[in-house]
Protein backbone atom coordinates (compact mmCIF):
# COMPACT_ATOMS: atom_id res chain seq x y z
CA UNK A 1 0.00 0.00 0.00
CA UNK A 2 1.26 3.60 -1.04
CA UNK A 3 1.69 5.99 1.74
CA UNK A 4 0.10 8.80 1.40
CA UNK A 5 2.70 12.57 1.15
CA UNK A 6 0.62 15.58 3.13
CA UNK A 7 2.92 18.35 1.82
CA UNK A 8 1.26 20.92 0.10
CA UNK A 9 1.73 20.56 -3.70
CA UNK A 10 3.59 23.83 -5.18
CA UNK A 11 0.63 24.67 -7.28
CA UNK A 12 -1.31 24.64 -4.06
CA UNK A 13 1.00 26.75 -1.79
CA UNK A 14 1.17 28.98 -4.86
CA UNK A 15 -2.55 29.58 -4.95
CA UNK A 16 -2.93 29.96 -1.68
CA UNK A 17 -0.13 33.03 -1.34
CA UNK A 18 -1.65 34.68 -4.20
CA UNK A 19 -5.46 34.36 -2.38
CA UNK A 20 -4.05 35.57 1.28
CA UNK A 21 -1.67 38.11 -0.26
CA UNK A 22 -4.72 39.67 -2.18
CA UNK A 23 -7.48 39.51 0.40
CA UNK A 24 -7.30 42.76 1.90
CA UNK A 25 -8.02 44.33 -1.81
CA UNK A 26 -9.83 42.07 -3.87
CA UNK A 27 -13.78 42.30 -3.60
CA UNK A 28 -15.40 38.71 -2.99
CA UNK A 29 -16.73 37.84 -6.22
CA UNK A 30 -13.18 37.78 -6.96
CA UNK A 31 -11.58 35.93 -4.58
CA UNK A 32 -14.19 33.42 -4.28
CA UNK A 33 -13.32 31.63 -7.10
CA UNK A 34 -9.85 31.20 -6.08
CA UNK A 35 -10.42 30.13 -2.90
CA UNK A 36 -13.02 27.05 -4.59
CA UNK A 37 -10.30 26.40 -6.71
CA UNK A 38 -7.66 25.95 -4.02
CA UNK A 39 -10.58 24.03 -1.80
CA UNK A 40 -10.52 21.47 -4.80
CA UNK A 41 -7.16 21.15 -5.17
CA UNK A 42 -6.71 20.33 -1.64
CA UNK A 43 -9.49 17.69 -1.68
CA UNK A 44 -8.09 16.17 -4.98
CA UNK A 45 -4.82 16.05 -3.42
CA UNK A 46 -5.80 13.86 -0.70
CA UNK A 47 -7.51 11.30 -2.57
CA UNK A 48 -3.85 10.82 -4.57
CA UNK A 49 -1.15 8.74 -4.21
CA UNK A 50 2.52 10.18 -3.85
CA UNK A 51 2.81 8.58 -7.70
CA UNK A 52 -0.01 10.58 -8.90
CA UNK A 53 1.47 13.72 -7.02
CA UNK A 54 4.61 13.45 -9.21
CA UNK A 55 2.42 13.13 -12.37
CA UNK A 56 0.83 16.36 -11.29
CA UNK A 57 3.89 17.96 -10.78
CA UNK A 58 4.97 16.53 -14.08
CA UNK A 59 2.16 18.49 -15.58
CA UNK A 60 3.88 21.91 -14.38
CA UNK A 61 7.01 21.33 -16.63
CA UNK A 62 7.30 23.52 -19.55
CA UNK A 63 7.97 21.30 -22.64
CA UNK A 64 11.02 24.06 -23.11
CA UNK A 65 12.23 24.28 -20.03
CA UNK A 66 14.05 22.04 -17.44
CA UNK A 67 12.40 22.90 -14.40
CA UNK A 68 9.20 23.74 -13.01
CA UNK A 69 6.90 26.73 -10.87
CA UNK A 70 7.64 24.52 -8.00
CA UNK A 71 10.35 25.65 -5.22
CA UNK A 72 12.53 24.35 -2.44
CA UNK A 73 10.72 23.00 0.85
CA UNK A 74 10.75 26.27 3.13
CA UNK A 75 13.33 26.92 5.73
CA UNK A 76 12.16 27.75 8.95
CA UNK A 77 14.87 30.45 10.57
CA UNK A 78 18.22 32.15 8.83
CA UNK A 79 21.09 31.24 9.65
CA UNK A 80 23.09 33.86 11.68
CA UNK A 81 25.71 33.61 9.17
CA UNK A 82 23.86 34.50 6.28
CA UNK A 83 21.97 37.90 8.04
CA UNK A 84 24.74 40.91 6.74
CA UNK A 85 25.13 43.15 8.96
CA UNK A 86 28.45 46.08 8.05
CA UNK A 87 29.62 48.99 9.85
CA UNK A 88 29.32 52.06 8.25
CA UNK A 89 31.85 53.84 6.48
CA UNK A 90 32.12 57.39 5.39
CA UNK A 91 30.36 58.00 1.86
CA UNK A 92 33.84 59.77 0.28
CA UNK A 93 35.99 56.59 1.17
CA UNK A 94 33.20 54.46 -0.26
CA UNK A 95 32.36 55.58 -3.60
CA UNK A 96 35.51 54.71 -6.66
CA UNK A 97 36.48 56.72 -8.77
CA UNK A 98 35.15 55.61 -12.15
CA UNK A 99 32.15 56.86 -10.86
CA UNK A 100 29.86 53.76 -10.82
CA UNK A 101 27.86 52.91 -8.10
CA UNK A 102 24.34 51.54 -7.52
CA UNK A 103 22.38 52.64 -3.98
CA UNK A 104 20.01 50.35 -3.04
CA UNK A 105 17.91 52.94 -0.87
CA UNK A 106 16.31 52.10 2.47
CA UNK A 107 12.82 53.50 1.60
CA UNK A 108 11.19 51.02 4.02
CA UNK A 109 9.06 48.66 2.78
CA UNK A 110 8.87 50.19 -0.41
CA UNK A 111 11.35 49.68 -3.19
CA UNK A 112 14.20 52.03 -4.89
CA UNK A 113 17.62 51.81 -6.86
CA UNK A 114 19.64 54.82 -7.80
CA UNK A 115 22.13 53.11 -10.29
CA UNK A 116 25.47 55.84 -11.08
CA UNK A 117 27.27 55.48 -14.64
CA UNK A 118 29.72 58.42 -14.22
CA UNK A 119 27.25 61.28 -14.75
CA UNK A 120 24.80 59.43 -15.79
CA UNK A 121 21.87 58.69 -13.56
CA UNK A 122 18.92 56.41 -13.59
CA UNK A 123 16.41 55.18 -10.67
CA UNK A 124 14.89 52.14 -10.79
CA UNK A 125 11.70 52.42 -8.82
CA UNK A 126 11.22 55.32 -6.78
CA UNK A 127 9.76 53.91 -3.25
CA UNK A 128 6.61 55.26 -2.12
CA UNK A 129 5.43 58.76 -1.30
CA UNK A 130 6.22 58.57 2.26
CA UNK A 131 9.65 57.54 2.11
CA UNK A 132 10.48 60.30 -0.47
CA UNK A 133 12.91 61.99 1.81
CA UNK A 134 14.70 59.08 2.38
CA UNK A 135 15.17 58.92 -1.57
CA UNK A 136 16.42 62.36 -2.34
CA UNK A 137 18.63 61.47 0.98
CA UNK A 138 20.15 58.56 -1.19
CA UNK A 139 20.38 61.05 -4.15
CA UNK A 140 22.12 63.30 -1.90
CA UNK A 141 24.63 60.70 -0.33
CA UNK A 142 25.64 60.03 -3.91
CA UNK A 143 26.10 63.91 -5.15
CA UNK A 144 23.34 63.60 -7.54
CA UNK A 145 21.20 66.73 -9.01
CA UNK A 146 20.65 65.63 -12.13
CA UNK A 147 18.63 61.99 -13.28
CA UNK A 148 19.05 61.05 -16.86
CA UNK A 149 16.13 57.82 -16.64
CA UNK A 150 13.30 57.00 -14.27
CA UNK A 151 12.20 53.28 -14.46
CA UNK A 152 8.77 52.31 -13.22
CA UNK A 153 8.63 48.20 -12.76
CA UNK A 154 5.13 48.29 -12.24
CA UNK A 155 2.14 50.52 -10.65
CA UNK A 156 2.10 49.59 -7.12
CA UNK A 157 2.74 52.32 -4.56
CA UNK A 158 5.63 51.18 -3.20
CA UNK A 159 7.29 51.63 -6.41
CA UNK A 160 5.89 54.45 -7.95
CA UNK A 161 4.62 56.72 -5.15
CA UNK A 162 7.99 58.92 -5.07
CA UNK A 163 7.74 59.88 -8.55
CA UNK A 164 5.84 63.45 -7.83
CA UNK A 165 8.45 64.20 -4.95
CA UNK A 166 11.24 63.46 -7.80
CA UNK A 167 9.34 65.81 -10.45
CA UNK A 168 9.10 68.60 -7.70
CA UNK A 169 12.53 68.51 -6.88
CA UNK A 170 14.47 67.00 -10.38
CA UNK A 171 14.34 67.77 -13.80
CA UNK A 172 13.43 64.07 -15.36
CA UNK A 173 13.71 63.61 -19.10
CA UNK A 174 12.08 59.78 -19.46
CA UNK A 175 10.05 57.31 -17.71
CA UNK A 176 10.28 54.32 -18.99
CA UNK A 177 7.29 51.03 -17.63
CA UNK A 178 6.37 48.03 -18.75
CA UNK A 179 3.77 47.31 -22.09
CA UNK A 180 2.09 45.22 -19.89
CA UNK A 181 0.84 46.86 -16.83
CA UNK A 182 -2.75 47.63 -14.74
CA UNK A 183 -4.95 49.98 -16.31
CA UNK A 184 -7.57 52.34 -14.28
CA UNK A 185 -11.29 51.62 -15.22
CA UNK A 186 -11.01 53.92 -18.51
CA UNK A 187 -8.36 51.65 -19.58
CA UNK A 188 -5.62 53.67 -19.42
CA UNK A 189 -2.71 52.71 -17.97
CA UNK A 190 -2.25 54.03 -14.12
CA UNK A 191 1.78 54.58 -14.65
CA UNK A 192 1.17 56.32 -18.08
CA UNK A 193 -1.94 58.22 -16.38
CA UNK A 194 1.00 59.16 -13.87
CA UNK A 195 3.68 60.24 -16.39
CA UNK A 196 1.08 62.52 -17.83
CA UNK A 197 -0.10 64.17 -15.04
CA UNK A 198 3.04 65.13 -13.88
CA UNK A 199 4.08 66.50 -17.57
CA UNK A 200 6.95 63.67 -18.37
CA UNK A 201 7.80 62.01 -21.35
CA UNK A 202 7.13 58.42 -21.66
CA UNK A 203 7.91 54.83 -22.95
CA UNK A 204 6.44 51.73 -22.91
CA UNK A 205 8.87 48.72 -22.59
CA UNK A 206 8.71 44.91 -24.29
CA UNK A 207 10.52 41.90 -23.75
CA UNK A 208 12.93 42.23 -26.30
CA UNK A 209 13.49 45.64 -26.27
CA UNK A 210 16.96 47.40 -25.27
CA UNK A 211 17.83 50.81 -23.66
CA UNK A 212 20.89 52.85 -24.16
CA UNK A 213 22.09 54.40 -21.06
CA UNK A 214 25.70 55.14 -21.12
CA UNK A 215 28.81 54.41 -22.70
CA UNK A 216 28.83 50.78 -23.11
CA UNK A 217 25.73 50.07 -20.62
CA UNK A 218 22.29 48.98 -22.48
CA UNK A 219 19.61 47.68 -20.61
CA UNK A 220 18.28 44.90 -21.68
CA UNK A 221 14.21 43.94 -20.92
CA UNK A 222 13.36 40.54 -19.88
CA UNK A 223 9.92 40.80 -18.97
CA UNK A 224 6.74 40.75 -18.76
CA UNK A 225 5.81 38.71 -21.44
CA UNK A 226 1.76 39.21 -20.89
CA UNK A 227 -0.42 41.51 -19.24
CA UNK A 228 -1.72 39.45 -16.00
CA UNK A 229 -4.93 40.86 -15.40
CA UNK A 230 -5.34 39.69 -11.65
CA UNK A 231 -1.82 40.44 -10.16
CA UNK A 232 0.55 43.91 -11.46
CA UNK A 233 3.60 42.17 -9.06
CA UNK A 234 3.60 39.48 -12.55
CA UNK A 235 3.88 42.52 -14.99
CA UNK A 236 6.58 43.83 -13.23
CA UNK A 237 9.79 45.50 -15.59
CA UNK A 238 12.06 42.98 -15.59
CA UNK A 239 15.84 44.58 -16.43
CA UNK A 240 19.16 43.48 -16.77
CA UNK A 241 22.56 44.92 -17.97
CA UNK A 242 26.45 44.22 -17.76
CA UNK A 243 28.61 46.62 -16.19
CA UNK A 244 32.48 46.25 -16.00
CA UNK A 245 32.42 42.42 -16.56
CA UNK A 246 29.63 41.87 -13.94
CA UNK A 247 25.74 41.22 -14.76
CA UNK A 248 23.09 42.61 -12.90
CA UNK A 249 18.99 41.88 -12.73
CA UNK A 250 16.53 43.59 -11.18
CA UNK A 251 13.37 41.30 -10.89
CA UNK A 252 10.71 44.32 -9.57
CA UNK A 253 7.54 42.38 -7.60
CA UNK A 254 8.27 39.38 -10.03
CA UNK A 255 6.35 36.46 -8.75
CA UNK A 256 6.39 32.82 -9.68
CA UNK A 257 4.19 32.93 -13.01
CA UNK A 258 6.79 35.87 -14.83
CA UNK A 259 9.83 34.22 -13.21
CA UNK A 260 8.47 30.77 -15.38
CA UNK A 261 7.94 32.66 -18.36
CA UNK A 262 11.44 34.44 -18.60
CA UNK A 263 12.86 31.10 -17.86
CA UNK A 264 10.97 29.59 -20.51
CA UNK A 265 12.03 32.01 -23.24
CA UNK A 266 15.83 30.98 -22.52
CA UNK A 267 16.77 33.97 -21.83
CA UNK A 268 20.06 33.70 -19.68
CA UNK A 269 19.37 34.53 -16.34
CA UNK A 270 22.73 33.94 -14.83
CA UNK A 271 23.94 37.11 -12.82
CA UNK A 272 26.13 38.53 -10.45
CA UNK A 273 24.14 40.58 -8.64
CA UNK A 274 20.37 40.52 -7.85
CA UNK A 275 17.69 42.65 -6.73
CA UNK A 276 15.41 40.28 -5.09
CA UNK A 277 11.78 40.16 -6.55
CA UNK A 278 8.76 41.27 -4.31
CA UNK A 279 10.79 42.43 -1.20
CA UNK A 280 11.81 38.61 -0.90
CA UNK A 281 7.91 37.54 -0.25
CA UNK A 282 7.93 33.46 -0.47
CA UNK A 283 5.85 33.89 -3.30
CA UNK A 284 8.57 35.11 -5.37
CA UNK A 285 12.50 33.73 -6.22
CA UNK A 286 11.69 29.85 -6.92
CA UNK A 287 14.69 27.59 -6.39
CA UNK A 288 14.49 27.17 -10.03
CA UNK A 289 15.08 30.44 -10.97
CA UNK A 290 17.54 30.94 -8.01
CA UNK A 291 19.68 28.08 -9.38
CA UNK A 292 19.56 30.00 -13.30
CA UNK A 293 20.64 33.02 -11.74
CA UNK A 294 22.59 31.98 -9.21
CA UNK A 295 24.08 35.42 -8.09
CA UNK A 296 27.06 36.05 -5.87
CA UNK A 297 25.47 39.24 -4.38
CA UNK A 298 21.80 39.78 -3.54
CA UNK A 299 19.29 42.87 -2.18
CA UNK A 300 16.23 42.50 -0.56
CA UNK A 301 14.66 45.67 0.21
CA UNK A 302 11.83 45.83 3.10
CA UNK A 303 11.15 46.44 6.32
CA UNK A 304 10.20 43.19 8.00
CA UNK A 305 8.39 44.87 10.90
CA UNK A 306 5.84 45.88 8.15
CA UNK A 307 6.15 43.49 5.97
CA UNK A 308 6.68 40.07 7.90
CA UNK A 309 6.73 37.67 5.46
CA UNK A 310 9.46 39.77 3.46
CA UNK A 311 13.22 38.93 3.52
CA UNK A 312 11.77 34.89 3.63
CA UNK A 313 13.75 32.35 4.83
CA UNK A 314 12.50 30.24 1.42
CA UNK A 315 14.18 33.05 -0.58
CA UNK A 316 17.24 32.47 1.73
CA UNK A 317 17.22 28.92 0.49
CA UNK A 318 16.37 29.62 -2.99
CA UNK A 319 19.81 31.50 -2.89
CA UNK A 320 22.06 29.18 -1.40
CA UNK A 321 25.50 30.78 -2.81
CA UNK A 322 24.18 34.25 -2.27
CA UNK A 323 25.27 37.12 0.53
CA UNK A 324 22.42 38.78 0.22
CA UNK A 325 21.77 42.04 1.99
CA UNK A 326 18.36 43.82 3.51
CA UNK A 327 18.18 47.10 3.51
CA UNK A 328 16.68 47.74 6.35
CA UNK A 329 19.47 47.14 8.19
CA UNK A 330 21.06 50.07 6.22
CA UNK A 331 20.19 53.21 7.34
CA UNK A 332 20.92 54.90 3.38
CA UNK A 333 20.53 51.64 1.73
CA UNK A 334 22.89 49.49 0.11
CA UNK A 335 25.69 50.60 -1.71
CA UNK A 336 27.35 48.57 -4.31
CA UNK A 337 30.43 49.37 -6.05
CA UNK A 338 33.24 47.59 -8.03
CA UNK A 339 36.41 47.50 -6.73
CA UNK A 340 40.50 48.33 -8.98
CA UNK A 341 39.73 44.60 -9.20
CA UNK A 342 36.54 44.41 -10.58
CA UNK A 343 35.12 42.93 -7.53
CA UNK A 344 31.75 43.47 -5.95
CA UNK A 345 32.11 45.10 -3.15
CA UNK A 346 29.04 46.18 -0.93
CA UNK A 347 28.92 48.96 1.89
CA UNK A 348 27.13 50.68 4.20
CA UNK A 349 27.71 54.43 3.94
CA UNK A 350 27.09 56.34 6.97
CA UNK A 351 24.99 59.65 7.42
CA UNK A 352 26.88 62.88 8.12
CA UNK A 353 26.43 64.32 11.14
CA UNK A 354 25.10 67.50 11.12
CA UNK A 355 24.35 70.29 13.71
CA UNK A 356 21.44 72.83 12.58
CA UNK A 357 19.25 75.30 14.81
CA UNK A 358 16.83 75.51 12.06
CA UNK A 359 13.70 74.64 13.25
CA UNK A 360 10.55 74.43 12.05
CA UNK A 361 8.66 76.99 14.21
CA UNK A 362 5.04 77.11 12.89
CA UNK A 363 2.77 76.29 9.46
CA UNK A 364 -0.44 78.16 8.88
CA UNK A 365 -3.41 76.11 7.26
CA UNK A 366 -5.27 79.31 6.09
CA UNK A 367 -2.08 80.10 3.91
CA UNK A 368 -0.55 77.03 3.20
CA UNK A 369 2.46 78.24 4.31
CA UNK A 370 4.89 76.54 6.46
CA UNK A 371 7.89 78.60 8.48
CA UNK A 372 11.22 77.87 9.55
CA UNK A 373 13.33 79.66 12.21
CA UNK A 374 17.32 79.97 12.60
CA UNK A 375 17.78 79.54 16.06
CA UNK A 376 21.12 79.63 16.15
CA UNK A 377 24.23 82.46 16.17
CA UNK A 378 25.30 81.59 12.78
CA UNK A 379 24.15 81.04 9.20
CA UNK A 380 22.95 77.57 8.55
CA UNK A 381 23.38 76.09 5.01
CA UNK A 382 20.06 74.67 3.51
CA UNK A 383 21.73 72.81 0.61
CA UNK A 384 20.00 69.56 0.03
CA UNK A 385 17.64 69.62 3.13
CA UNK A 386 14.32 68.32 2.73
CA UNK A 387 11.04 69.64 4.21
CA UNK A 388 7.92 67.73 4.31
CA UNK A 389 4.17 67.37 4.61
CA UNK A 390 2.72 64.12 5.84
CA UNK A 391 -0.35 65.28 4.64
CA UNK A 392 0.15 65.63 1.56
CA UNK A 393 3.56 64.14 0.76
CA UNK A 394 4.56 67.52 -0.52
CA UNK A 395 8.29 67.32 -1.03
CA UNK A 396 10.96 70.17 -0.84
CA UNK A 397 14.34 69.88 -1.20
CA UNK A 398 16.50 73.11 -0.59
CA UNK A 399 18.11 73.88 -3.78
CA UNK A 400 21.94 73.85 -3.63
CA UNK A 401 23.41 77.43 -2.11
CA UNK A 402 20.10 77.96 -0.03
CA UNK A 403 20.83 79.25 3.44
CA UNK A 404 19.46 81.10 6.89
CA UNK A 405 20.65 83.64 8.22
CA UNK A 406 21.46 83.36 11.96
CA UNK A 407 18.04 84.39 14.07
CA UNK A 408 15.81 84.42 10.91
CA UNK A 409 12.91 83.03 9.57
CA UNK A 410 12.45 81.66 5.87
CA UNK A 411 8.11 81.00 4.88
CA UNK A 412 7.57 78.17 2.27
CA UNK A 413 4.47 78.22 0.31
CA UNK A 414 2.41 79.33 -2.72
CA UNK A 415 4.22 82.81 -3.41
CA UNK A 416 6.84 82.51 -1.99
CA UNK A 417 10.66 82.01 -2.66
CA UNK A 418 10.37 78.70 -2.06
CA UNK A 419 7.35 76.23 -2.26
CA UNK A 420 6.28 72.98 -3.14
CA UNK A 421 5.98 72.19 -6.58
CA UNK A 422 3.29 70.93 -7.99
CA UNK A 423 1.25 71.20 -4.58
CA UNK A 424 -0.35 74.37 -3.58
CA UNK A 425 -2.22 72.77 -0.47
CA UNK A 426 0.06 70.73 1.44
CA UNK A 427 -1.60 71.16 4.44
CA UNK A 428 -5.04 69.84 5.73
CA UNK A 429 -7.66 72.34 7.03
CA UNK A 430 -9.77 69.36 8.58
CA UNK A 431 -7.26 66.78 9.75
CA UNK A 432 -3.99 67.13 11.95
CA UNK A 433 -0.91 67.80 10.51
CA UNK A 434 3.04 66.68 10.40
CA UNK A 435 5.91 68.90 9.09
CA UNK A 436 9.27 67.44 9.53
CA UNK A 437 12.70 68.92 8.51
CA UNK A 438 15.22 66.57 7.19
CA UNK A 439 19.41 67.12 6.63
CA UNK A 440 20.75 65.98 3.54
CA UNK A 441 21.36 62.56 4.81
CA UNK A 442 17.45 61.73 5.98
CA UNK A 443 18.24 62.86 9.48
CA UNK A 444 14.85 64.71 11.27
CA UNK A 445 16.10 68.02 12.71
CA UNK A 446 13.21 68.93 13.95
CA UNK A 447 8.89 68.13 13.82
CA UNK A 448 5.78 69.97 14.40
CA UNK A 449 2.62 68.21 14.95
CA UNK A 450 -1.13 69.49 15.40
Amino acid sequence: MQTLEYRLHPLVEFLYNQTMKRQTFLTLPRILPRVLTMVLCLALLAGCSSASLDAIKDDLVDDDASTTVGSAAPAETISPERVLNMTAVPMESALTPDGFAILFVNVGKADAAILRFGETVVLIDTGSAESAPQLIAGLNTLGVTKISAVFITHSHSDHLGGLDALRANYEIPMVYSPFFSEADKSGVGKIVKRAEKLGLPHMELRAGDTVPLADGVTFRVLGPLSLNVDEDNENSLVLQFTYGGKTFLFAGDMQFLEEQAIITTGAPLKSDVLKVGNHGNPDATSSDFGALVAPDFAVISTDTAVDEDSANPRVYAALPTAQIAVTQNFPIGVLLTLDDSGAVTLRNPAREPVASSVVVSNFDVLAQTITLVNTGTASIDLSGMILYSSRSDATLRFPEGTSLAASSSLVVGAGETYSFSGEDKPLSKKKDNTVLLYDRSGTVLSKLER
